[in-house]
């Protein structure tokens, strides 16, 4: 039997019906990162507004009997990289799979999708209910629909 992990990011706290179908077979993971809070110098309301979403969202969450692994900035390791909170996770759940939404920032999205990679994971990236369309239907308009010159309105 396989063992599922669901990543939840800070920016996809998306109605519990989107995670529903993954509620009975996935641990999902939420993480308070420090990387992620300090690779620009955002205002500190922003970050507090921020984690405490998560928090309530993983309130939530746990509430409705979701089974989640919730990493905190009280966390002894909260400093240590994603990647290696990541791990420690997969490797005590001896997680062999792993799902999630597409994620916007395509440089973590590669790096997060490279480890996976390395650890022999099988992925499933899921369309984000975040964007009105798939990437691909996306990829498509712009092939079909070239920029009108400047100016040109139509």
């Amino acid at each position: 039997m396989s063992k599922k992990l669901f990543i939840i990011l800070g920016n996809q706290l998306f109605p519990k019906k989107y995670l529903e179908a993954y509620k009975k077979n996935h641990i999902f993971f939420m993480c308070e990162d420090y990387g992620l809070c300090t690779y620009e110098k955002h205002h500190k309301h922003k970050i507090l507004l921020f984690l405490s979403a998560m928090r309530s969202f993983a309130e939530n969450l746990e509430s409705d009997n979701y089974k989640l692994v919730y990493k905190k900035i009280e966390d002894k390791d909260f400093k240590d990289s994603y990647e290696n909170k990541l791990k420690k996770v997969i490797l005590k759940h001896d997680i062999n799979e792993v799902s999630f939404y597409e994620i916007e920032d395509k440089k973590f999205e590669k790096n997060i999708i490279k480890f996976f990679k390395n650890k022999n994971l099988k992925i499933n990236e899921i369309n984000s209910p975040m964007f009105m369309c798939s990437r691909e239907d996306f990829k498509q308009h712009l092939k079909s629909n070239k920029k009108q010159p400047h100016g040109k309105f139509l």
